[in-house]
């Protein structure tokens, strides 16, 4: 089973890292690139953007209420002081109707489905259960390339110290030695990659790839979190998360589950 790291942008198209090369393709050559997975049999594309939006319920026609059409739940959950979860600045978690490239995704594979009216075959069948790691196919799955990276570093890093990777070299370097420090993932890539990504994009691009290769190979290492209703990132599997996750969606409401509005921040 191959595995494809991708960091789609509303603008640039995408950044996509393989497990041998880096590679951005620019936007007017996207659908074309698309078109090339679709030959391949056995392909794990790891999408770095929403894959899911409101609940099945409402994708089957129900009424919507509460935050159905801003934020899932997963994304409320990482925004929560309460759930020992919330992620620093510079590690963005936004609802994913304040995601731009939710609507390239949707143009190229067709992800998020938000109505009855979605009803086209995908290129993709949407892995949304960890209990459902494929094995043969072509599939994707959604990850959070930030988040994962905050998960694994988060212990071993100062409290005050800068996680905004996106717009700052040094700490983009620094983030990646400590990474290079986690045996699972240096495991994938010391031997690949060893040298520090020249932007953000290109990280984004590999850390996306890793958590691919090691639901495949090592899934002790990391865990598919959420279901459908609740949206999914591929992260990290680390104490008390799937716990604390489990707990906020049995007890928070649909409507209540907001943690705070959108922010208009620059997509990169």
């Amino acid at each position: 089973m191959r595995v494809c790291g991708i960091d789609p942008a509303p603008t640039k198209g995408m950044a996509i890292f393989d497990g041998r090369d880096f590679s951005t393709i620019p936007l007017r050559e996207s659908r074309s690139f698309i078109d090339t997975l679709k030959t391949d049999s056995d392909l794990l594309v790891c999408w770095d953007s929403p894959l899911t939006g409101p609940p099945v319920s409402v994708i089957e026609g129900e009424e919507a209420n509460g935050s159905a059409f801003s934020q899932r739940p997963i994304e409320s959950f990482f925004s929560r002081t309460q759930t020992g979860f919330k992620t620093p600045r510079g590690i963005s978690i936004r609802g994913y109707s304040g995601c731009p490239h939710w609507a390239l995704s949707r143009s190229l594979i067709g992800l998020p489905r938000t109505g009855p009216f979605d009803k086209d075959t995908l290129p993709f069948q949407l892995v949304s259960d960890d209990g459902q790691r494929p094995m043969r196919g072509r599939c994707v799955v959604e990850v959070h390339p930030g988040l994962a990276l905050w998960l694994w570093c988060r212990n071993n890093r100062h409290a005050d110290a800068s996680w905004d990777y996106k717009r700052n070299a040094s700490v983009r370097e620094d983030l990646w030695n400590q990474l290079l420090q986690v045996p699972a993932v240096s495991e994938v890539l010391s031997t690949v990659c060893p040298v520090v990504p020249s932007s953000d994009d290109e990280l984004d691009a590999r850390l996306a790839y890793t958590v691919g290769c090691l639901w495949l190979k090592e899934p002790s290492s990391v865990f598919l979190l959420g279901d459908l209703d609740n949206g999914t990132f591929l992260l990290p599997r680390v104490g008390g998360l799937e716990e604390a996750f489990q707990l906020f969606t049995q007890e928070v409401p649909n409507n209540l589950r907001v943690a705070r509005p959108v922010e208009a921040v620059e997509i990169s």
